[in-house]
């Protein structure tokens, strides 16, 4: 029956398509023939191509060897042409065979990107589908969107992840964070607004030392700051008053408290005993040195006042210097431990 309705060229062509490495059922979608009139297609083209005894072997061998490198050649010339190659994404890959499908056979394009047809066909089969998974996403978003509005947009994923759990869904944050971002639902912040429109007046606040800690006598320059350090439990606040000049501690009070007392009592310490004349204080912003007390004090003795720019603590970088130092030093100095532990007090190093 297909004899007489299928020439001999397009019978051999077909089986010559088949022995190329193309599946039966490429074949028949090709040639549309039955499985039955093939084979028996296949048949005759054997009989009529015998292979000789004495090589029959050599060249069964020559005729796969061929195959293989039309084979190989094609794949070849498919990869020559795909967006990606044989470690992509199998998005990726379906996504190539779908370009290149009406040019190359699909057993050719699987094998040419590593893909195992059954693979292919799935995917085929479930495109358009939504997996469990996705489902899931699907019931879960609007329960998610009712909390997120329910808080006035103030809900993020975490208060979210504990209203999902008692309602007995177990959703992780990231997968809520994920889900968020896809509906974008993003939690509102807050605004603030300045209470004060235009910064407070500083005239007095200037720095006069500009970073020139070389002096060339002592008593010129000194430097003070105040940091906190730990014993046993307990914090304890420490001031400290240093001469640019030596770089020497003058006096050191501790404290468990902050407040300017700490900070004139310092002061007071160091100037009783030094005496100096056209001094220069420098210090940070803060309100222990910038209390009206203490600036005052240090009008009465005719001491001079600077102070370090905000935010900037290069401007007193000697006494942060000073202050990394000891509290790398492990444990406390004793004498700073002994003072500490009395709660407050008082030393001089010359």
């Amino acid at each position: 029956m297909g004899q007489k309705h299928y020439p001999k060229s397009l019978r051999d062509e077909a089986v010559l398509f088949y022995e190329r490495g193309h599946t039966f059922a490429e074949t028949k979608v090709k040639y549309g023939m039955a499985q039955s009139t093939f084979y028996e297609w296949k048949k005759q083209f054997d009989q009529a191509h015998p292979v000789p005894e004495a090589s029959g072997t050599d060249l069964r061998a020559t005729r796969k060897a061929k195959r293989h490198l039309e084979k190989l050649s094609l794949e070849l010339e498919v990869l020559r042409q795909c967006p990606c190659g044989i470690n992509a994404s199998i998005d990726e890959k379906m996504a190539a065979i779908a370009s290149l499908g009406n040019k190359y056979s699909i057993h050719v394009l699987c094998d040419a990107l590593g893909l195992p047809r059954g693979t292919y066909y799935n995917r085929k089969r479930r495109e358009g589908m939504l997996t469990s998974y996705e489902l899931n996403d699907e019931a879960i978003k609007p329960l998610i969107e009712k909390i997120f509005l329910d808080s006035k947009r103030r809900f993020g994923r975490k208060p979210i992840h504990h209203k999902l759990s008692d309602m007995g869904y177990r959703v992780s944050e990231k997968r809520i964070a994920r889900l968020m971002r896809e509906m974008e639902l993003e939690v509102a912040k807050p605004t603030y607004k300045a209470i004060h429109q235009k910064p407070l007046p500083r005239t007095y606040f200037k720095n006069l030392l500009t970073r020139q800690f070389d002096q060339a006598k002592p008593d010129l320059v000194w430097v003070s700051d105040i940091t906190y350090v730990k014993v046993g439990e307990q914090y304890y606040y420490v001031c400290v008053i240093l001469d640019l000049f030596s770089r020497r501690v003058l006096s050191y009070r501790i404290s468990d408290t902050i407040d300017t007392s700490l900070s004139l009592s310092t002061f007071e310490d160091a100037f009783r005993f030094r005496q100096p004349q056209n001094l220069l204080f420098h210090s940070d912003q803060g309100v222990q040195y910038t209390a009206y007390v203490f600036r005052q004090r240090l009008r009465d003795l005719q001491v001079k006042q600077s102070f370090s720019t905000p935010g900037n603590p290069y401007d007193n970088s000697v006494c942060e210097s000073f202050f990394h130092t000891l509290k790398k030093r492990s444990p406390l100095p004793s004498s700073l431990r002994n003072t500490a532990r009395a709660g407050r007090g008082s030393r001089r190093i010359y």
